[in-house]
């Protein structure tokens, strides 16, 4: 068989997904649209280089590159302003690239008074680096959250007094449903708090439902 068929059929394959991949960000754009004239709230499609604000509050700011805010949806959550927003960044090259979505709340306000502090799910070579010294603080009389997560901080003192028994409860309940059980991660400092899920910006109800779980953590940490 002609290899210039095999050429021509990967090239339409390719164009394909391109063409479907622009036409799937254009209805997701359109839907958050139409989402925030409903709802009162403020769209925004990019914010360029805006991360670089948040990179002394949380690390994953500072990570890999071709880094994107986008699709930024702000307002208020029961009288609480909140911004909300897809970002992505790429770690690796080549076919060695891996690019990260996260969908992101953020909250500035002078309500927060916090150390600074990071959180993320605990996994195996989270285990292994904290062999060789990588920081997490444990709570011995609360086994089953130190298993879960990864708590680090500056201020070890503050940051173990700000996870109090309530606030890692409710921590230890399911995050918003994203088709795979899946845990909280947060970073704060000062009057910031940032709280992200492993998907892309949802849309519709289901941005109802993850704006209303990301009140409910940020509620919890005021005061």
């Amino acid at each position: 068989m002609n290899p210039a068929i095999f050429i021509v059929g990967g090239l339409g394959l390719l164009g394909a997904i391109v063409g479907f991949s622009l036409y799937y960000e254009k209805r997701r754009r359109e839907a958050l649209e139409q989402y925030r004239l409903t709802r009162g709230y403020r769209f925004e499609q990019e914010r360029p280089g805006a991360e670089g604000v948040l990179i002394p509050v949380c690390p994953m700011f500072d990570r890999g590159h071709s880094r994107k805010w986008r699709l930024t949806v702000s307002g208020s959550v029961g009288g609480r302003p909140f911004t909300a927003f897809e970002y992505r960044y790429t770690t690796g090259g080549g076919k060695n690239s891996q690019v990260h979505i996260e969908s992101v709340m953020l909250w500035d306000s002078p309500d927060l008074k916090l150390p600074k502090f990071s959180l993320s799910p605990e996994g195996f070579f989270n285990r292994i680096g904290q062999k060789f010294g990588v920081q997490d603080f444990d709570f011995d009389e609360d086994p089953e959250f130190s298993k879960a997560y990864q708590l680090q901080g500056d201020n070890e003192a503050a940051v173990r007094a700000l996870f109090t028994g309530t606030r890692r409860q409710l921590l230890m309940m399911a995050a918003p449903d994203t088709g795979r059980r899946t845990r909280h991660m947060l970073a704060g400092a000062g009057t910031k708090l940032l709280w992200w899920q492993d998907m892309r910006l949802p849309v519709d109800e289901k941005l109802d439902a993850f704006l209303t779980a990301g009140d409910q953590v940020y509620r919890a940490f005021l005061g």
